[in-house]
Formats: C-alpha cells, sequence, structure tokens
C-alpha cells in the first residue's frame, strides 16, 4: 500500500471514470496540502498585519528619544496674541511678532525617567506577542490541513470498500431469487437478500457523502472550489511508540506558541506598570526656535529663543494612580490566563499521547486482520478454480478483504492523526 495513489472521485461517479480521468487531475500529498493552505491564508495575512502594526507602533515609541522639529508661520492683522488659538509653536506663537512670522522649532525630552525605554520595551514586547500568535494560527492550519488530507483518503477508502460489498449482495440476491425460481428458497430469503443488497447501497450512498464533505473541507481549507478533484498521495507511515509524557509536557511548556505569546504579553504588561509609574516624575524638556518677523528693530533677542522647562505632576484627581491600577490588574490578568494554559497543557499532551499509542495499535491490529483477510482470499480464488467454491464465497472473500484493507488504511490514517494532534499539543508542529 507504500506510495500507492488513490483517486479522489466526485460523488456518484463510476471507478472506471474516476480511473480514465486520473491522468487529468492534480496529483497532491499531504505536505503540498499543508503547504497551500498555510501559503496564503487570510488568519496568517491577519496575523501579519498584526505583526507589521506592532513594529510600526516600536517605531512610534522609540521616535520620542529623537529631536522633534517642525516649522511655522503667521500671517495676521489685528491683535497678535489671538493667534495662539491656532497652535503654533515658537517664535511664530509670541505676542510680539507685526503682520507676519515665520520659525523653526526644536524640540527634545530631557530627562523623561525612562518614560520612552518602558514604552519602547512594551511594544517590542507586543511585536513578539504577535509574532508567536501567528505561529500559534499557523500551527493551528497545519493540524487542520492535515487532519482534512487524511479525513479524504479514509472516506475514499470506505467508498472503495463499499463497492465490493454491494456487489456481493447483488449476487447474493440474484442467487435467492434462482433459488426461489427452484423452490429452494422462500420468499423470505429472497426479502431478506434484498433488503441487504438495499443496506449495502444505503452504505455506499453514505460513503460518497462522506467523501464529498471531506473533499469540500480540503478544498475550502486550501482556498479552492468545493468540487475540485485530486489524486492524493498515500503518507508515508511509521508506525513508532510516542516519548515519555514527561520529556513531551517539557516540549510542550517550552515550544507552545500560545505560551509564549502569553510570556511576550506579561513582558509588555510590566513594563507598561512601569511606565505608568513614570508618570508621578517630573519631566524636563529643552526647546529652541528661530525665525523672522516683521519687527522694527530686528536683534537676535526677538528672533531666537531657547529654554528648558520641568513638568511635575501634584495633582492629578487620581488619575495616575487609577492608570497604574489598572495596569497592574491587566498584567495580573495576563498571568491567570497564562496559569490557565500552562494547566491545560499537560492534559492535551496526555490525551494526545494517549491516542497516538491506541492508534498504534490499532495499526498493528489492522495489519493482522488485512493479511488474515487476504490469505482467505487466495484460498478462496484457489477453491473456485478447483470447484470447491462457488462465486458467492469468492465474492465474500473479496469484501471481507476490501473491508480489511479500509480498515488498516483508516487504521493509519488515525495514526498519522494522532501524530499531528501531538505535533500540535506539544508545539513541535512549528518549533524553531
Amino acid at each position: 500500500m507504500a506510495a500507492r495513489a488513490l483517486c479522489i472521485a466526485a460523488c456518484g461517479t463510476a471507478a472506471s471514470a474516476a480511473d480514465g480521468a486520473a491522468d487529468s487531475v492534480e496529483t497532491l500529498s499531504i505536505e503540498e496540502t499543508v503547504h497551500l493552505t498555510v501559503s496564503s491564508h487570510p488568519v496568517l495575512l491577519q496575523a501579519a498585519i498584526d505583526v507589521g502594526s506592532a513594529e510600526l507602533r516600536v517605531k512610534q515609541a522609540r521616535s520620542s528619544r529623537a529631536p522633534q522639529v517642525d516649522a511655522g508661520g503667521l500671517t495676521n492683522v489685528g491683535l497678535t496674541g489671538s493667534a495662539n488659538l491656532l497652535g503654533l509653536h515658537g517664535l511664530a506663537s509670541s505676542p510680539e511678532p507685526q503682520n507676519g512670522a515665520f520659525s523653526v522649532n526644536l524640540f527634545q525630552d530631557l530627562l523623561d525617567f525612562r518614560r520612552t525605554k518602558h514604552e519602547s520595551e512594551a511594544r517590542r514586547a507586543e511585536v513578539e506577542h504577535f509574532e508567536e500568535t501567528l505561529r500559534a494560527e499557523k500551527s493551528r492550519l497545519i493540524l487542520q490541513a492535515r487532519k482534512a488530507f487524511l479525513e479524504a483518503l479514509a472516506a475514499m477508502r470506505q467508498v472503495e470498500a463499499a463497492e465490493p460489498a454491494v456487489a456481493e449482495k447483488a449476487l447474493a440476491q440474484r442467487a435467492a431469487l434462482a433459488r426461489n425460481r427452484s423452490g429452494l428458497a422462500s420468499k423470505r430469503d429472497v426479502s431478506e437478500a434484498e433488503t441487504d443488497l438495499a443496506q449495502a447501497r444505503l452504505r455506499r450512498a453514505d460513503a460518497h457523502e462522506k467523501l464529498g464533505r471531506a473533499l469540500a473541507r480540503l478544498n475550502s481549507g486550501m482556498g479552492r472550489e468545493p468540487n475540485r478533484e485530486y489524486v492524493l498521495q498515500e503518507p508515508p507511515v511509521e508506525p513508532a511508540a510516542p516519548d515519555p509524557i514527561g520529556v513531551l509536557v517539557s516540549d510542550a511548556l517550552e515550544w507552545r506558541p500560545e505560551l509564549r505569546a502569553l510570556d511576550a504579553r506579561i513582558r509588555a504588561a510590566q513594563h507598561w506598570v512601569e511606565r505608568a509609574q513614570r508618570e508621578k516624575l517630573p519631566r524636563i524638556m529643552g526647546m529652541f526656535s528661530g525665525g523672522w518677523t516683521r519687527f522694527s528693530e530686528l536683534t537676535l533677542g526677538r528672533l531666537l529663543f531657547g529654554g528648558f522647562g520641568i513638568q511635575l505632576p501634584l495633582f492629578t484627581g487620581g488619575r495616575i494612580e487609577a492608570t497604574i491600577e489598572e495596569t497592574r490588574l491587566a498584567l495580573e490578568k495576563t498571568k491567570a490566563a497564562r496559569e490557565v494554559l500552562v494547566r491545560s497543557i499537560p492534559l492535551e499532551v496526555s490525551e494526545a499521547h494517549a491516542g497516538l499509542s491506541g492508534a498504534l495499535e490499532a495499526v498493528r491490529a489492522g495489519e493482522q486482520a488485512y493479511w488474515h483477510a487476504s490469505g482467505v482470499e487466495r484460498q478462496e480464488r484457489v477453491r473456485k478454480k478447483h470447484g470447491l467454491a462457488d462465486g458467492l464465497d469468492l465474492a465474500r472473500a473479496r469484501r471481507a478483504l476490501a473491508e480489511a484493507g479500509s480498515a488498516r488504511a483508516r487504521a493509519r490514517y488515525r495514526y498519522k492523526v494522532a501524530e499531528a494532534e501531538l505535533e500540535f499539543a506539544t508545539g513541535r508542529a512549528v518549533a524553531d
């Protein structure tokens, strides 16, 4: 079964038609499915935009360390002091200029008691938070893509197993009719055979429906039209016992991007608390302004201005204290969210570990059942060749072999799903 290509056909398409169209449809592997899903998914695009916006906020915060330079100009008639309503700075805002003035102004925070530093560090931590959130979304999409691919393969296997079952029940129904005409079977036997045939056809219809739904989910994840067909390649399956739970939990606590995102949010909140506390301290600023105005007597004292200022909050009505307490509460809330995740991670890892262990046993049992059914089918072919069995016996053996093959394949796909779930739970899917 390894390296065998499986053809996924639309619901209701005959197997022969699917074989004929296999060369005209796209071949798709599980790795390509993952790549197509994460390469242009809008969720990841949104997360990437959040990262870019956070990086721009870092630049905005750091810009406070650099001098701020602007220019202003004024043309007026009448009371010059009224021009302050325009919000101009420097020489142009002086009540002295007459009829017109312009100036270039420079502002600089000389001592802000590390306000800018803590704000910049908080914004940098927010960038890390959004980067880890992007990784978390990518990890979730990788898991969804793998599961969608494997579900489509499992649904295809069910369709394959349903066809021999219908063929066997149809042959049994015809045999019952023949025996009834010969007086060797009752109408009840015929009715039971027809009921079995109807149920087999119903199971085949259900299998086709599941296949259609699985294909729709697969295409939706990749952003394609829902009825698109593929040749799905068998993924390599190498069953192996998982690592000890202790090792897996340790990896999860280190690599889970959701946890790392919360750690970054905690660092950002801590810096915001420090930033809020700095508002109680003074701020020392410097300013220079120089330009030209229509004075009757032009001197440097009239055309240049330089000064230092200090701003110290004495009473704010509790505003600063409330801001500090609000940022502290945000920090405690983030820490509580982290604790919730830390408590849930061991459970997720344990459940994924148990699922992988159970899937490993199912793979082994499926292999044994398949080879047993394969041996029975070979025996029935030999018996029929020598006239010791009829066509119905061989049809039953082929139906049992198809069902065993489907069960074996689904066990292998279940193992791959469990493997993907464990990688997601430990964060290994997007580990550095």
